[in-house]
């Protein structure tokens, strides 16, 4: 390399250095997130810590001894706790509930996918159905010589009822007729009965037990 190339070659790493520096000493600075709002996020992580390790906690909780549970109120986390059971137990058992309606009996357990009748025994001891949730599941079933009906025979109106009414269909609970409510609103309404299958929650084994029970006026 002659030095006549040499020098052209310092010349232009000299350059290239000199543009380098300039680009940094121009560049905004990165933009930091105002001062209460970095607070807030710090904040919302620490709530979520603190509710995920609360969350952990009560999961692996034993049963104080005479403690029971109520497998028609218990949320996830309780049912958790039962022996045997776990998350995706408990899991299954709420869409269950939610899906089918409330357990009449412990035995009732059993109708969740994973539960037979070793298992409804294991747990029996920390289980206790309340009594006032037997009558209004018990009452959905119409009357003889009724000609279908939700609760006391009547026929409930798909585009008009409340949430608590459609409550009174067998397999239909809080969850799902809440979902139920938020279709018809979303969609202006059912058209035809067979459309409840397009809710979350209601299969043609829910539909096949409340077809009888539902109409849809327009």
């Amino acid at each position: 390399m002659t030095e006549r190339e040499r020098k052209s070659m310092m010349g232009a790493a000299l350059l290239l250095a000199g543009a380098a520096l300039v680009r940094f000493l121009v560049a905004p600075a990165p933009a930091e997130a105002p001062l209460g709002e970095r607070g807030s996020i710090a904040d919302s992580l620490l709530a979520a810590g603190d509710s995920a390790l609360e969350d952990r906690e009560r999961r692996s909780r034993p049963f104080e001894p005479g403690e029971t549970i109520d497998p028609n109120i218990a949320g996830e986390v309780d049912l958790d706790r039962l022996p045997g059971v776990g998350a995706s137990r408990a899991r299954q058992i709420v869409e269950n509930r939610n899906e089918h309606g409330p357990f009449l009996t412990v035995e009732e357990l059993a109708r969740v996918p994973g539960i037979g009748p070793a298992s409804v025994e294991r747990l029996r001891p920390h289980l206790k159905v309340a009594a006032a949730v037997r009558a209004p599941v018990r009452a959905r079933a119409a009357p003889e010589g009724v000609g279908g009906g939700g609760a006391g025979g009547v026929v409930v109106d798909l585009n008009r009822a409340t949430a608590e009414e459609l409550q009174s269909l067998p397999g239909i609970g809080p969850v799902t007729a809440g979902r139920i409510v938020a279709w018809r609103e979303e969609n202006g309404g059912f058209r035809t009965p067979d459309q409840l299958m397009e809710v979350s929650g209601v299969g043609e084994r829910t539909f096949a037990r409340v077809a009888p029970l539902v109409r849809v006026d327009r």
